[in-house]
C-alpha cells in the first residue's frame, strides 16, 4: 500500500519492465517513472497526455494534488489519436472545477508516432513532469505495434506520472 511507486525508466525490456507494469496494472495506485538524470524541478510545468481515455481520466484524478500546485499545465491531445470520451474542453473544464488553471493544444503528430509527439511537444513547453494514462491499447498490441505508452516507458527524459 503506496500512495505512487517510483521506479525508474525500463526502457522497453527487461525485469524493470515487468516491475513496472506490475505497479501500474496490479496496485490500483499511480506509478512515477524517474528519468535518467535528475531534474531540476518537478512538477512546476505539467502536460497532460489527453486522449480521452478512461486511463487519463484516472490519472488526472489522482494527480490532482500534484496538478494543484503547478505553476503551468497545459492538457495535450495529438490528432488521430484520440479515442472516444470527453473533449478536451470537457477535460479542462473538469481541471478548473478541481481548481487547476489549465490551457489546452493539440499537435499533428510528424513521425505518425503520437509518443514521439507527446515528448517533442512536452519539451518544447518546458515540462518538468508528464502525465499519462497507461496502455489505453493493450500491451500484447503495443508489443506488436508499438503505442504511445511503450515509446514514453522507453525514451522519456523527463518524469512520467502514470495510472492505468
Amino acid at each position: 500500500m503506496y500512495d505512487v511507486t517510483v521506479l525508474s525508466r525500463p526502457g522497453n525490456r527487461g525485469a524493470r519492465m515487468s516491475a513496472l507494469e506490475a505497479a501500474l496494472f496490479d496496485s490500483g495506485h499511480p506509478v512515477l517513472m524517474a528519468p535518467p538524470t535528475t531534474p531540476k524541478t518537478l512538477g512546476e510545468s505539467i502536460t497532460i497526455h489527453w486522449n480521452a481515455s478512461t486511463e487519463t481520466a484516472r490519472v488526472m484524478l489522482l494527480a490532482l494534488p500534484i496538478l494543484r500546485k503547478a505553476k503551468r499545465v497545459v492538457l495535450l491531445s495529438v490528432e488521430g489519436h484520440i479515442v472516444p470520451g470527453p473533449s478536451s474542453k470537457d477535460a479542462v473544464g473538469y481541471l478548473e472545477a478541481n481548481g487547476v488553471a489549465a490551457t489546452e493544444k493539440s499537435v499533428v503528430p510528424r513521425s505518425g508516432r503520437p509518443g514521439e509527439a507527446i515528448l517533442a511537444e512536452a519539451k518544447a513547453q518546458g515540462a518538468d513532469l508528464l502525465i499519462k494514462g497507461a496502455y489505453t491499447q493493450s500491451r500484447l498490441r503495443q508489443m506488436i505495434f508499438g503505442g504511445a505508452t511503450s515509446h514514453i516507458l522507453g525514451a522519456a527524459e523527463l518524469p512520467v506520472f502514470f495510472a492505468h
